[in-house]
C-alpha cells in the first residue's frame, strides 16, 4: 500500500484495532472480566474516549453471562455516531437488540443487546467524559480507557475516575503508552534516535483541550498515580504494540494504519521544528517507502493496568 493522500482518524481507528487485539495483556483482562463478573448487576460501566466502539465490542464479548449499563463517551461527535451505527448494525445483522434513536446534545444514540437475559445497553455520548465523571451526577462500577491518558494529566484525570467510581469500583487502563517508539530497520541510527526523542517530548509539551498536556510515559506514572489517588493496583502487564510484515503485507489494514502512524510523527516533528526540514522529510519518505514495501516494523510499548477505588478491604 503507497502513502495515502489523506487520512482519516475513523479509518485509523478501525485499522488499529486488530493490533490492540494482539497487544491487549490476557492476564490484565482476564482480571477485568473477573472482576466484573463479581460486581452487583446491572454493572454500571463509563468508557473514557469511546472512539469508534472497539472497547464496546471487547466487553461486549467478554461479558455475555453479565448485565451491562455501558456509557461510551467521546468528545468527537463524528466518532460517537459512527459507534452508535457500527454497533447497530451488529445488533440488527444478529437479530437480538434493538436501536434507540438519536436524541439531544449529550445523548446520541442507544443500542440494546439481548442475551439469554443478560441484557448489553450502551449509550453513545458525545462530551467531556473526565468532566462528566468529576461532577458525580452520575456513578459507575467501572470506568474504561484505553489509549487514552497518554493524551492528558494522568493524576488529574485519575482524580476524576476516583470521583466517578462507587466504592470498591475498578477501572481498566489498556494500551496506556509507556515511552518507547521504535521502527526497524534503522534509517540512520542517530536521527532515528532523535526522531523518537523529539516525537516524545513534543508529547510532553503541547498543550491539549483543556490545557493538560500529554504524558509520554503515562503507563508507568500510573502505577504509582493510582495509590495517590486512593486506589490499589490490582494487575499491570506490557500490552506493545508489534507491527510486522508477513508473507509480503500485513494484516487486516495495518499497513494504513503504519502510514498514519508515520504521519502523525512527522506531522508532530514538524510543529516542533527542532529537526532540519529536509532530514525529516526524507526520513518520512523512507518510511513510508518501507510500508509499501512490506519492509517497515514498528513497535511502541505500551502498559495494561486495572485498578480499585478504594482498595478492597
Amino acid at each position: 500500500m503507497t502513502e495515502p493522500d489523506r487520512y482519516s482518524f475513523r479509518r485509523y481507528l478501525d485499522a488499529k484495532r486488530s493490533v490492540d487485539w494482539r497487544a491487549r495483556n490476557p492476564r490484565v483482562a482476564d482480571a477485568f472480566r473477573r472482576a466484573l463478573e463479581r460486581a452487583d448487576e446491572p454493572v454500571e460501566l463509563c468508557e473514557i474516549g469511546a472512539g469508534t466502539g472497539a472497547m464496546v465490542d471487547a466487553v461486549l464479548e467478554w461479558t455475555g453471562n453479565t448485565e451491562v449499563r455501558y456509557t461510551a463517551i467521546d468528545a468527537d461527535s463524528a466518532l460517537v455516531e459512527a459507534a452508535t451505527d457500527s454497533i447497530a448494525d451488529r445488533v440488527t445483522d444478529r437479530g437480538n437488540g434493538s436501536v434507540g434513536s438519536a436524541g439531544a446534545a449529550g445523548s446520541d444514540g442507544s443500542v440494546r443487546v439481548d442475551r439469554d437475559g443478560a441484557a448489553f445497553e450502551v449509550e453513545f455520548r458525545t462530551g467531556d467524559a473526565l468532566a462528566h465523571l468529576s461532577d458525580a451526577e452520575e456513578s459507575y462500577d467501572a470506568v474504561v480507557a484505553q489509549a487514552f491518558l497518554d493524551l492528558t494529566d494522568v493524576q488529574s484525570a485519575l482524580e476524576a475516575v476516583a470521583t466517578g467510581l462507587r466504592p470498591g469500583g475498578i477501572a481498566y487502563f489498556p494500551i496506556t503508552f509507556d515511552g518507547v517508539t521504535a521502527f526497524l530497520p534503522p534509517v540512520d541510527p542517530g536521527l532515528d534516535d532523535r526522531v523518537e526523542r523529539r516525537f516524545h517530548r513534543r508529547m510532553d509539551t503541547t498543550e491539549k483541550v483543556g490545557g493538560e498536556t500529554g504524558d509520554s510515559e503515562a503507563g508507568r506514572h500510573l502505577l504509582t498515580a493510582i495509590p495517590a489517588t486512593g486506589g490499589r493496583v490490582v494487575a499491570a502487564g506490557g500490552s506493545d504494540w508489534v507491527v510486522r510484515p508477513s508473507d509480503g503485507g500485513y494484516e487486516a489494514d495495518e499497513a494504513y494504519f503504519l502510514h498514519h502512524i508515520v504521519d502523525t510523527v512527522d506531522s508532530a516533528l514538524e510543529a516542533d521544528g527542532a529537526l532540519d526540514d529536509e532530514r525529516r522529510r526524507a526520513w518520512a519518505t523512507t518510511r513510508h517507502e518501507q510500508i509499501a514495501a512490506a519492509d517497515l516494523v514498528y513497535l511502541a510499548h505500551q502498559l495494561d493496568v486495572l485498578g480499585r477505588w478504594p482498595p478492597a478491604e
